[in-house]
């Protein structure tokens, strides 16, 4: 029997990185996935490789094209068990050198469209009195850097959301939680196209003075792990819980 036997969930940010590692380990744990991502043949080719798996090629901040995509979910599957919102970006830049426009964007990837599909589902878990919903938030709404402002920002908002949602859809045997991601090898960690988890600093600081306890960068199957536990029926007394997913980082000081 496979975690997710039976299940189907629906994934955003499935394209690469956390998103796209849970949608395999979804589809591996026996579910019928729903990928979301803006880039076409990557959700393509991550079809091809899963045969579980229906990728919607559509950007997060299109909400009619979300709402188009569950409602084909139902059509085509009769429910939707899991909601994994992932999806997200974020500017590197001081308070200073910021713009409105950038939190503006940061707020309606990361942010909106986690309302939006929970907004969606909801109604279909509650009339099945089952579902999970899951929320990547991250350790930079714990222990923040300066120049991610606007995406801790997002985050720790994420976490209080999943809170009161926890709260208000418990009663429908719906159990929301978040994961809180640290430093994870992923595209993400690129920037200016270096990747962050490899730079000298980051070795000598994170790895050898052991910021991080464990030493190391995580990997997206590693959170994805995390992510399977909390939509399936071994997570049954968790919710409205943020589970930090960091090697230690944010235990140090």
């Amino acid at each position: 029997m496979k975690a997710l036997d039976g299940r189907v969930a629906i994934v955003t940010g499935a394209s690469s990185g956390i998103g796209e590692a849970t949608a395999r380990r979804f589809a591996h744990e026996g579910a019928t996935v729903v990928a979301i991502a803006r880039r076409r043949e990557r959700l393509e080719h991550l079809a091809s490789e899963c045969p579980r798996l229906t990728s919607f090629a559509c950007d997060v901040i299109d909400h009619a094209a979300l709402e188009q995509c569950v409602r084909q979910t139902v059509e085509q599957h009769g429910r939707i068990d899991v909601l994994v919102n992932n999806a997200g970006l974020s500017y590197y830049e001081r308070h200073a050198d910021s713009t409105l426009d950038h939190w503006r964007q940061t707020m309606a990837v990361n942010l909106e469209p986690y309302y939006v599909l929970a907004k969606l589902v909801a109604p279909h878990m509650i009339q099945q009195r089952y579902g999970r919903i899951v929320n990547v938030s991250s350790v930079q709404a714990i222990a923040s850097e300066a120049t991610v402002g606007a995406y801790a920002a997002t985050k720790g908002a994420i976490n209080a959301w999943t809170r009161t949602l926890a709260v208000d859809l418990a009663e429908y045997g719906i159990l929301v939680n978040a994961v809180a991601p640290g430093c994870i090898r992923t595209e993400m960690s690129v920037i200016n196209g270096v990747d962050e988890t490899t730079t000298p600093d980051f070795l000598g600081w994170y790895v050898k003075r052991r910021k991080i306890p464990l030493a190391r960068p995580g990997t997206a199957d590693e959170v994805a792990n995390v992510v399977l536990f909390l939509s399936s029926d071994q997570c049954a007394y968790i919710t409205g819980h943020t589970l930090v997913v960091d090697g230690g980082l944010t235990i140090t000081f």
